[in-house]
Order: C-alpha cells, then sequence, then structure tokens
C-alpha cells in the first residue's frame, strides 16, 4: 500500500476507536439497544465515514451478525454479554473492530479470554512481522483462550480486507491449523478476531436476519424492490441494514421488496450465528496492516 492508503485506513482506525468509545458511553442495562445501534451508525457517518456495515450488536450467546431492529426493543440486562462489532469505510479504505460490554464482574475472565487472546497476537506480530503465518496466530488465540477454561469458536475466524470488500481471502483461525502463508506476504490489512465461549465451541445460522448483501443485478418486476436495488448498488457491494433503504416506503413494501430480492437471489442474507442456549460468547478484534517499518495496530483497541 502506498501512504496514502495508509493513512487512510488510520483515519478509518481513529474513527473506529472513538465509535467503541461512543458505545461505551451509551451503552447501560436499561437501555434499548435497538436505538442505540442506530445511533452508533450515525456517529460513524457523522465524523466523515460510512458504517462498513451495520453495526453488530450481539447478546449472550450470539456470536454475530445481529444488529438493531427498529420495531423492536431490547432491553440491556445486568447480566448480558454486548458484543459491539463494527466496520468504518473511509473511500472504500475499512477497518473492523469488535469489543465485548459486560456489566456483571462474572463475565470479566470470559471477556478477558479474548481480550488476551488478542494482545498476545499482537505482541507475536510486533516481534516477528517478518516471519509470522496465520498458524501462529492460530495457536495463540486457542491456547490463550484454553487457559481461562473457555473454548474458541471454531467455524468463525478473522480475515484479510481490501478496498471495498470486507471478507477477503485468506480467512484467520482461531484454532491450531496448518496455514503457512506469511502476513508480511500480503500488502492488504488484516484483522484478527479471537471469539470464546462457555458452550459447544461452534456456531449454527439462527432463523433472525437482520444484515442483507447485494450479490448481482437482476430484471425485477417489483416497483418498490428496483428502487431498493438502485439504492443497494451504492453501497458499493458492503452489507447493509433494512432501515439504510426505502426510507419513504411503510415497513410493509420495504419488507415486501427485500423479500422479492431475496427471493430473486439479488441479495443475500447474513443470519444471526449462535451457540447453544445459555451460553455466552465474548469477542475482541482489531484491523492491523504490516509496512516495511513493522506492524501497525489500526484502530488500537487495546485502549478501550
Amino acid at each position: 500500500m502506498n501512504e496514502q492508503e495508509i493513512n487512510l485506513l488510520k483515519k478509518s482506525g481513529e474513527i473506529s476507536f472513538k465509535s467503541h468509545k461512543f458505545a461505551q458511553k451509551i451503552f447501560k442495562p436499561g437501555k434499548d439497544i435497538c436505538k442505540l445501534g442506530k445511533q452508533i451508525d450515525d456517529y460513524i457517518i457523522e465524523q466523515g465515514a460510512f458504517p462498513a456495515w451495520p453495526v453488530n450488536l450481539s447478546l449472550n450467546n450470539q456470536a454475530a451478525h445481529s444488529s438493531y431492529d427498529l420495531e423492536k426493543e431490547i432491553i440491556l440486562k445486568e447480566d448480558d454479554v454486548l458484543k459491539v462489532d463494527l466496520g468504518v469505510s473511509l473511500d472504500g479504505y475499512i477497518t473492523d473492530s469488535s469489543q465485548t460490554i459486560i456489566f456483571n464482574k462474572k463475565h470479566e475472565k470470559l471477556k478477558e479470554s479474548t481480550t488476551k487472546a488478542l494482545s498476545n497476537s499482537k505482541t507475536f506480530l510486533e516481534e516477528n512481522y517478518k516471519s509470522a503465518k496465520i498458524k501462529d496466530i492460530g495457536k495463540i488465540v486457542q491456547e490463550t483462550i484454553k487457559s481461562y477454561g473457555f473454548k474458541p469458536i471454531s467455524n468463525l475466524t478473522g480475515h484479510f480486507l481490501s478496498r471495498n470488500v470486507v471478507h477477503a481471502t485468506p480467512s484467520i483461525p482461531n484454532t491450531v491449523n496448518d496455514i503457512s502463508y506469511k502476513f508480511s506476504d500480503f500488502k492488504e490489512n488484516f484483522a484478527i478476531e479471537p471469539f470464546a465461549t462457555t458452550g459447544s465451541g461452534f456456531v449454527n445460522e439462527g432463523s433472525q436476519i437482520l444484515i442483507f448483501e447485494y450479490l448481482e443485478d437482476k430484471p425485477i418486476r417489483n416497483k418498490d424492490a428496483k428502487k431498493i436495488l438502485e439504492e443497494i448498488k451504492s453501497f458499493q457491494n458492503r452489507p447493509f441494514s433494512e432501515y439504510w433503504v426505502g426510507k419513504d416506503m411503510s415497513s410493509f413494501s420495504r419488507k415486501f421488496a427485500l423479500r422479492e430480492l431475496l427471493k430473486s437471489e439479488i441479495i443475500g442474507a447474513y443470519p444471526v450465528l449462535v451457540d447453544i442456549k445459555g451460553s455466552y460468547v465474548s469477542q475482541a478484534e482489531t484491523t492491523f496492516i504490516i509496512t516495511k517499518d513493522g506492524l501497525i495496530d489500526l484502530v488500537g483497541i487495546d485502549n478501550i
């Protein structure tokens, strides 16, 4: 990457950091996370950037892809474990980061297991940025989380990012693996994303869908669906929320139009990912880039 691209990523990371600090201020027991979720997306826009996806607000056994539903009310409770996973896009250059917010001390070890896994990964990369391999990080994350008595989630991974592409290859597993690619062989930035769980260590798709993605253009007859499709194309392949489109439509018309687009496979969906009922999941994540001078933590999640 050239200096201009790296500076855009650094600015994106600064906005991510500020957005996480904002999240810490507003998410409290007794508050409705649906209304507050929209505030996070609005805050990113106010900073001169764009949400790379609708902010993920995943509770308890939810691991990823949950977000805000403005037609519902979800009140935070003292015992909840809330994952805030947000992306900031600045001219298509994306930083991806997450934190776990807790209110009950009984969840401190769970939260610490992922923050420590991320911190240990960062330290290793700083010391070995020229030679570090993807399999090194998988081993570090797994061993760290298991040392706290929890399980890493085996089918959720970190990933590389490229311009306007949230999940580029290769993936960065959170468990022991044999992927021998060196991080320094890639020009792109990348996100390390440990997940720890008190449950099974494996997530499945739930029934709830709050986030969508554009797949391809096809003819569609429904007038509202056509209108929404044009809006979707302006997002440059970034995942989107129902509440980002069709704002002048009724809820029924918007939902019907989205259903038509799904049925025609013009858009796809991101179902909420869940571990077993009654379990708790924590998450920590930041975005890095390796330059000739070493590793840069673009978000600085350690200081949140």
